[in-house]
């Protein structure tokens, strides 16, 4: 038996709940290193050549769970895995399946690098993860899945044991430019004449902007800086008015979507957690470090659209938060009413 698994085994006897995720970090290796070392006991190597015939598997499983988290949040959907498209963009493997109210996801498949099946007399899980080790997205068995099917998915894409070789990926410094006036007038302008939301990714890379100083550089009307601890007042407001919102929590590997009301809200230890049947977010929504109220023309300028963002110290998203909508149409006036009172309040605050 090797070392690592050793220390794990000894670790989960004085720790029976520790997630393998805390566990890797208290025993100094990542999370893929240590299911590495359990292959053979009740984890099996899966081809990791295969991921995109793995992903179209799922759906043959029915019921599953969806899980896909950052360092501070972690989201889980229950339902199908369906509609799942994968194509290649610029020389990257890309995965997406729409599936507004269920499974919704957007894949980062080049950032992908090997996959396990993990087995529990609980449930089982297929877990993915990038180059570092850490883990890009999960799904896992529920009572109502087809455990035959996963039967099937293990005999077809099993592989043996290998060498797992994992690399730090170093993320570069996002440097803060200094934008000239002429430089912030253009930028701003062209944020006035956004038609689509997603082209906004596109508007930063432009003019050369991570996001946090581009909503820093744009200010008033498009963008308001918030209290970062706000998480547990919007969702409450959500709950109360029965809306429907979007929340997006990802990673460099993943995102992934829900859509729909919350219910279920309640704080256990660091975590603010919504707790409904088919949908669960955990948030340690102390380790947010800014937060934002963003609205982006769309819709050809017709329709402005309002989130919530939340980032972290080093300025990487950790989740966001719109009011629900359909293409062509305007978010409700609540949801834009929850984000009216936030900037409210924090222009209280300064004055």
């Amino acid at each position: 038996m090797n070392t690592l698994l050793e220390n794990y085994q000894q670790l989960q006897a004085e720790t029976p709940r520790l997630r393998a995720v805390d566990a890797a970090e208290k025993l100094g290796v990542s999370e893929a290193e240590l299911l590495n070392a359990m292959v053979g006991v009740n984890v099996t190597s899966l081809d990791p050549t295969k991921i995109p015939e793995i992903l179209k598997t799922f759906k043959k499983l029915g019921h599953v769970m969806a899980l896909t988290r950052n360092n501070h949040v972690v989201n889980e959907i229950k339902g199908v895995y369906e509609k799942l498209y994968i194509s290649e963009r610029n020389d990257s493997l890309m995965g997406v399946a729409i599936n507004p109210g269920g499974i919704d996801l957007r894949l980062f498949l080049h950032k992908w690098h090997s996959v396990f099946l993990v087995e529990s007399e609980h449930h089982s899980s297929i877990q993915f993860f990038d180059i570092a080790g850490k883990a890009v997205h999960k799904v896992f068995t529920t009572a109502q899945s087809n455990m035959s099917e996963l039967v099937n998915l293990k005999e077809r894409f099993k592989v043996p044991a290998y060498k797992l070789t994992v690399t730090s990926e170093e993320k570069p410094t996002q440097l803060l430019r200094v934008l000239s006036e002429e430089e912030l007038a253009a930028f701003r302008a062209a944020w006035a004449k956004l038609e689509d939301v997603h082209l906004f990714p596109k508007l930063l890379d432009t003019h050369n902007l991570g996001r946090v100083q581009a909503l820093d550089l744009v200010g008033s009307p498009w963008s308001y800086e918030i209290p970062s601890n706000v998480l547990p007042e919007v969702l409450e407001a959500v709950k109360a008015q029965a809306q429907e919102i979007m929340v997006f929590v990802g990673n460099h590997g993943a995102v992934q979507i829900y859509s729909g009301q919350v219910n279920t809200l309640k704080q256990v230890g660091e975590w603010y957690n919504v707790l409904d049947p088919q949908f669960n977010l955990h948030a340690k929504a102390q380790q947010f470090d800014r937060a934002f109220v963003v609205r982006k023309p769309t819709d050809n300028g017709e329709t402005v659209v309002t989130s919530i963002e939340f980032f972290d110290a080093q300025g990487d998203t950790l989740l966001t938060l719109f009011g629900r909508r359909t293409e062509g149409k305007k978010q409700t006036a609540e949801w834009q009413t929850i984000c009216h009172n936030l900037t409210e309040e924090k222009l209280a605050m300064i004055s």
